[in-house]
């Protein structure tokens, strides 16, 4: 198929261009141009290509015109060059709007760089402290877990090797715990030795001093009748915990929940560190440091729901217990002295003997307490040591007893 190039301008540049056009229409047949068609003002170029039967003609702009070249090439294609020129008017548009854009934007200044610094310390202010209290509490919570397994598994072994009963002191039952669990230090003088200070209730409203909690009356257990001991485990736990001596014997297959009921702690994850608060880093087995009464409370008297069971002691050695008389001579009850041996019982527990008005105290409230017959007071007989006031609970008398005498104790504290 033969196509025609027809080129079509007005002026002398013009025709230059023109001949510069056919020079480049390979193969095609290029018609001469006329006088008339050169002095068009309208001047145009217009090329033709077969189209089935006829020819079909595109006609271009003069500043297509002005690259002849281009041009034919687009009539031996077949193809308009308008479109082209626009899409390379609006490439070079882009690409020159993209130079001058990255030319002005090159850095940021120094008000910038302050400015989104200091929303970021914002945020990071507003959202830190929420992050480390979840993180610390996520930590707390692991590390009760790990100790409450341990100390479970420690008993469950005890249990099963018929070790976990039969003691009558809380050290002895921690000579045989360290078999089973990794024990580092035990303070049996001063727990506060071997934990935090003081210890704070969840609401932070209420302390509690560790070197008060020695026995298991201070854990809320008060009718144990144990000492609490401190001690320190390896990876930092401490603790503070009394033994129960009437601790019932478990089947064998007890589950570890169970073998635990033998104790009475206050244990704290991260030993002395703090925040040293019940619920956050302290938690409880079997105790309440807060609620330490363990028994009826009667204004602002915590009494023991039952009876204490006392023997009489020898008070001659020099113990604390010896009463002498006016002259300096031993107590001639020294030998089987019983009210002694009351006082050192409500010792034992972390209690006391109540004094002549908290005994006519639990007299008003005898029948609530289930208190009858005489019970001792803490108080000597002034005029004679041989003797201590006692009180009447059929009818509210009080009178000195013999120190000898074995009558009803109830502890207070």
């Amino acid at each position: 198929m033969n196509t025609a190039c027809e080129f079509r301008n007005s002026g002398e540049r013009a025709q230059n261009r023109i001949n510069l056009g056919w020079s480049k229409c390979h193969g095609f047949s290029l018609p001469a141009p006329s006088p008339q068609t050169l002095s068009s003002t309208f001047g145009f170029a217009k090329c033709l290509y077969p189209l089935g039967e006829g020819l079909r003609a595109k006609v271009f702009t003069l500043a297509e015109q002005a690259q002849p070249a281009a041009l034919v090439r687009h009539c031996e294609k077949g193809v308009s060059p308008t479109k082209q020129s626009r899409k390379s008017t609006v490439l070079t548009g882009l690409l020159r709007s993209r130079r001058s854009l990255a030319m002005t934007c090159q850095a940021f200044t120094l008000a910038e760089v302050l400015i989104t610094l200091s929303v970021i310390g914002i945020v990071a202010a507003l959202t830190m402290p929420a992050l480390m209290a979840n993180w610390q509490e996520k930590a707390f919570s692991t590390a009760k877990e790990v100790f409450d397994r341990r100390l479970e598994e420690a008993t469950r072994q005890m249990n099963v090797k018929e070790a976990l009963t039969g003691y009558t002191t809380t050290e002895t039952f921690v000579d045989e715990l360290k078999k089973y669990l990794k024990i580092l230090q035990v303070c049996d003088t001063d727990p506060s030795s071997c934990f935090a200070p003081a210890i704070t209730n969840g609401d932070g409203s209420e302390t509690v001093e560790t070197k008060d909690l020695k026995n298991s009356s201070d854990l809320n257990k008060g009718n144990w009748g144990t000492k609490a001991l401190g001690v320190g485990l390896i990876n930092g736990y401490t603790a503070i915990l009394s033994y129960n001596p009437d601790c019932p014997v478990l089947d064998i297959g007890a589950a570890g929940a169970q073998t635990t009921s033998c104790l009475s702690l206050v244990y704290d994850i991260n030993g002395k560190s703090k925040p040293n608060k019940l619920g956050k880093d302290i938690y409880t087995l079997n105790a309440n440091p807060f609620d330490t009464c363990g028994g009826v409370k009667i204004g602002s008297l915590c009494v023991s729901t039952s009876n204490e069971t006392y023997r009489s002691i020898n008070t001659c050695d020099g113990s604390p217990y010896i009463s002498y008389d006016s002259k300096g001579n031993a107590n001639l009850y020294c030998s089987n002295n019983y009210w002694a041996g009351a006082k050192k019982a409500c010792d034992d527990i972390g209690m006391h003997l109540p004094t002549e008005s908290e005994l006519n105290m639990l007299y008003q409230h005898k029948d609530e307490l289930a208190m009858s017959g005489y019970f001792w007071s803490s108080v000597e007989y002034s005029t004679n040591n041989y003797y201590a006031w006692g009180q009447s609970f059929p009818d509210g008398s009080q009178d000195a007893h013999p120190k000898n005498s074995g009558i009803n104790v109830r502890c207070v504290k």
